[in-house]
C-alpha cells in the first residue's frame, strides 16, 4: 500500500502542478503587455516551478514500469500502453490541431482536417501533447532498459545514472555559463531516459536522498529561478514558457527529484478507506486531465478573453485554476464511462 499510495499521491500533485503551469503560461505568452513587471516575472518564476509536474510523471513511470517484479510483454507493452498513446493522438492530437486551424482562420472546410492530422503526425499539435510523444518514446525502449535494471547491480545502474546526468544534464550546462562546447557525447539525448531510471533507483531505495538535502534542493532551486528572473533585465516569454531557462536546467530537474524523495519517505501506509479510494479516484483520472485541461484553458484565454486588465492577476489564477481542474476532472471521468475509452485510451 504505501507504494501505491505515495504514486497516486504524487500523480494528483504533478497533475495539479501541470494544470497551475499552463493557468499561469498561457496569459502570459498572449497578453504580457498586460502585466506589470513583477507579476510578469512572478508568473514566469511560478510557472517554471510547476513544470516539474512532467518531470515527477517520468519518475512515476520508471518506479512502475522498470521493477523486475512487474510482468510486461510486448504484446502487453503494445496493446495496453503503446496503443493507448498512438489512440490519444490520433484522435485528440488531431481534434486539438484541428480546432486551433479553425480558431487561427476563422473558418472550417474538410481540407482542415487533413492538415490537422499532418500537424499531428509532426508533434505541431497543442504543445502539451509533446509528452505523449516522448512518453510512447520511453515505452519503446522500456524492455532494453528493463532487462538492465533487471540485471545490473546497483553500482552500474547508479553509474550510467551519473554519465547521462553528466552528458545531458550537466554539460549542456557547462557550455552554456562557459561557452566552451563538450565534444565528447553520447547518443542518449535528452533527460526523459534518466528521470525513467532514477524514478526506478529511487523507488527500489538504491539511491535514498535524506530529507534535509531535498528541502535543500527544494530552497535551492526555487532561489536559483528567483535571481535568475530577477535580475534580467528583459524576460523572453516565448524562451521561458516553452523552453524553460535554459541557463538553469540543471536546477529545473533539482524540484521534482526532490519532491518525489519527500512523497516517497512521508506518504502514510494507512491514509483510511475513504481517502484511499478518492486518491486512487483521481490518480486514475489524471492521464486524461492532463490532455483535456487544455482545451478549458485555451477556451477561457482565447475564446472568453479573460486577461489580466479585467480581472487581477491572483484572482485570475485561482479562477481559471478551479474552473480548468473541476471541468477537466468531470470530462474524464464522464468519457470514462464509456467502456472502449476507459479500457483502450483514458
Amino acid at each position: 500500500m504505501t507504494k501505491i499510495h505515495y504514486i497516486s499521491f504524487l500523480r494528483i500533485i504533478a497533475m495539479f502542478a501541470i494544470i497551475g503551469a499552463h493557468t499561469i503560461a498561457v496569459p502570459v505568452i498572449y497578453y504580457s503587455a498586460e502585466y506589470t513587471d513583477f507579476w510578469l516575472k512572478l508568473s514566469v518564476v511560478v510557472a517554471e516551478i510547476l513544470r516539474g509536474g512532467v518531470q515527477v510523471f517520468i519518475l512515476i513511470s520508471g518506479a512502475l514500469f522498470l521493477q523486475p517484479e512487474k510482468e510486461l510483454t510486448l504484446n502487453k507493452l503494445f496493446k495496453k500502453y503503446i496503443l493507448r498513446i498512438i489512440l490519444s493522438l490520433l484522435i485528440f492530437g488531431t481534434l486539438f490541431a484541428l480546432m486551433e486551424i479553425v480558431y487561427n482562420q476563422h473558418s472550417f472546410n474538410v481540407s482542415q482536417i487533413w492538415i490537422a492530422f499532418l500537424n499531428m503526425i509532426q508533434n505541431e499539435s497543442w504543445g502539451h501533447l509533446w509528452y505523449l510523444y516522448m512518453l510512447a518514446g520511453l515505452y519503446l525502449v522500456t524492455p532494453i532498459l528493463k532487462y538492465f535494471t533487471k540485471h545490473a547491480t546497483d553500482i552500474e545502474i547508479i553509474y550510467i545514472l551519473i554519465v547521462l546526468f553528466l552528458f545531458n544534464i550537466l554539460f549542456p550546462v557547462v557550455e552554456k555559463y562557459t561557452g566552451i562546447k563538450i565534444g565528447f557525447y553520447i547518443p542518449f539525448i535528452g533527460t526523459p531516459i534518466f528521470f525513467y531510471i532514477l524514478g526506478f533507483t529511487l523507488h527500489s531505495r538504491i539511491i535514498k536522498i535524506p530529507d534535509w538535502l531535498s528541502i535543500a534542493m527544494c530552497v535551492f532551486s526555487i532561489s536559483i529561478y528567483i535571481i535568475e528572473c530577477c535580475i534580467g533585465t528583459k524576460i523572453n516569454i516565448s524562451r521561458v514558457i516553452f523552453e524553460g531557462f535554459s541557463n538553469t536546467i540543471l536546477f529545473t530537474l533539482i524540484f521534482p527529484i526532490a519532491s518525489f524523495s519527500l512523497a516517497l519517505n512521508h506518504c502514510k501506509i494507512n491514509i483510511g478507506e475513504r481517502r484511499e479510494r478518492i486518491e486512487d479516484l483521481f490518480s486514475q483520472l489524471s492521464f486524461g486531465v492532463y490532455i483535456f485541461h487544455a482545451v478549458f484553458i485555451n477556451f477561457i484565454y482565447k475564446a472568453l478573453h479573460l486577461t489580466p486588465n479585467k480581472i487581477s492577476v491572483p484572482l485570475l489564477w485561482l479562477l481559471v485554476f478551479c474552473v480548468t481542474s473541476i471541468l477537466s476532472l468531470l470530462t474524464t471521468y464522464i468519457l470514462r464511462l464509456i467502456p472502449f475509452i476507459k479500457k483502450d485510451i483514458l
